[in-house]
Parts: structure tokens; C-alpha cells; sequence
């Protein structure tokens, strides 16, 4: 089962999200204070629409962008959206399913072995918990020493949720699929820990949302 966001979609098959246009311009704020100066590879995973790799292009003109998701009608969005923004600085979105072993980078058409960031907007609540554990996985395996992890979306603390919408909706994702869910931020500790990260920074976001940044150094939060 996958949860699917309305969208209006056009006849080339870009998909225009509210998600989007709600979020957007708070999320490329966050990467551009941290990322303004870095150069080199970024890889976004569960890039859904392909709309927001748009926005992190052109903000950061210095990085490469790699979108990619699990299902091959977002990536055919997403290469629809590429195409028409002529942004040079993204490359082609391909098919990532985060819980294979072995994801094959560092081979034609995939990114380096070695990446700048990795960025995941609003997925792992709508995935199994074994997604996000793959995840930091990945990031453990392909983030440069100095490399940063982020990750948008609601999230709990020490049990908690942050407001009764964020527990409604959470509520309503366990029915959808039981094994779905708003994460909590301890437990993606214990899978940042197990792959050498740490989280730096926990960042309040519009809308009861938070940006998690975390990198191989030394944790702040």
C-alpha cells in the first residue's frame, strides 16, 4: 500500500503537489544555510513529484542533484519537471528502493560512491520502519566525512508528539497501514548512532514540522 498526496497532473506528465507550495521555500532556506558553500553530490531520496529537486538546484548552483524514488510514475515526473525548469545542475531521476543492500552507486547513471548530502522530504513516516533504517544505512555507506544528513517531516520526541494533529495524523497513517507512522526521534538516534552519525541540529519547521540534520560530527542536540 502507498500513500498518495492529490495532485493536479499535467499532460507531460509533471505532478504538481500542495505539498510543494507549502513547504518549499522553509526547506531551501534550511539546505542553504548549511549547504551555500559545499560543492560536490547530493542525493534526494523519495523525491516524489520531482518539484522540490527544482527549488534545491537553483537555490545551490554549486551542487550536482541526483532525485530518485521507488515508483517509475514519480521518476517520470520528475524528469518531466527537470526538463522543463533546463536546470543543468540535476541529474536523471532513477529507481531507488532504499531497502536494497546494495544501491549500486558509483556505476553509470547512479551517483558517486561518496555524496555531499542526502535529503528526505515527508517519507519515512509513510514507509515501514525497516525504510528508515535502510536509510541511515545508506547514509553511513555514501556520506563524505563531512557529509549531512536531512530529513523533513513530523516527527515525536521521547514518545511525544508536538501538537494533536501531528498525533491525529499519525492515528490515521497506522490505519491506513499499520506499519506506517509519525517516527520518533529517539529511535532515529539509535539508527544514526549504529552507522557512525550523529544529529546536530533539530529544527522547527512551519506547520509542526521539524528538519533532523545529522552529520559525523560531534551532536549538539
Amino acid at each position: 500500500m502507498r500513500y498518495a498526496e492529490s495532485g493536479e497532473l499535467n499532460s507531460d506528465g509533471r505532478i504538481d503537489t500542495p505539498a510543494f507550495h507549502r513547504n518549499h521555500k522553509f526547506v531551501v532556506e534550511v539546505l542553504d544555510q548549511h549547504l551555500n558553500t559545499a560543492t560536490g553530490d547530493v542525493l534526494e531520496l523519495g523525491s516524489g513529484s520531482g518539484q522540490h529537486v527544482i527549488g534545491f538546484a537553483k537555490a545551490l548552483p554549486n551542487l550536482t542533484f541526483w532525485p530518485s524514488d521507488l515508483e517509475s510514475e514519480q521518476v517520470q515526473s520528475i524528469n518531466a519537471w527537470r526538463q522543463e525548469s533546463a536546470c543543468t545542475n540535476i541529474e536523471s531521476a532513477f529507481l531507488l528502493d532504499v531497502t536494497d543492500q546494495d544501491w549500486k552507486f558509483g556505476r553509470p547513471s547512479r551517483p558517486p560512491k561518496e555524496l555531499t548530502a542526502m535529503i528526505s522530504l515527508n517519507m519515512i513516516h509513510i514507509a515501514p520502519i525497516e525504510v528508515a533504517e535502510h536509510l541511515f544505512r545508506g547514509a553511513g555507506r555514501y556520506l563524505q566525512s563531512d557529509g549531512r544528513l536531512f530529513l523533513y517531516g513530523p516527527f515525536k520526541r521521547d514518545g511525544r508528539h508536538n501538537s494533536a494533529g501531528n498525533a491525529q495524523f499519525d492515528k490515521t497513517l497506522r490505519r491506513q497501514n499499520p506499519a506506517w507512522g509519525v517516527r520518533d526521534v529517539v529511535e532515529l538516534k539509535k539508527f544514526a548512532a549504529a552507522n557512525s552519525l550523529t544529529l546536530d541540529q533539530q529544527i522547527d519547521m512551519p506547520a509542526n514540522n521539524f528538519t533532523l540534520v545529522f552529520s559525523r560530527g560531534t551532536a549538539s542536540a
